[in-house]
């Protein structure tokens, strides 16, 4: 192994910024709720469809990473 990061340690980072994108995310909702001409995108489906993949990606990478941090 060495210096080298475990696969858990790179999965920690992936989770991190997957992690800081939601709350990027929730910040961007709030900005357009309060102003709705700002930073949209091309149609509200993407919208939702982006904001609802990145809280899908980090609830099953938190999922994975405490499970494997019970397992090891």
């Amino acid at each position: 192994m060495g210096h080298e990061p475990s696969r858990i340690a790179w999965l920690e980072r992936i989770t991190s910024v997957v992690l800081l994108a939601v709350v990027l995310a929730l910040g961007w909702i709030i900005v357009v709720s309060i102003q709705p001409t700002w930073l949209r995108l091309p149609s509200p489906a993407v919208e939702v469809a982006i904001v609802l993949a990145l809280l899908v990606a980090a609830l099953l990478l938190v999922s994975v990473v405490a499970l494997l941090h019970t397992r090891s």
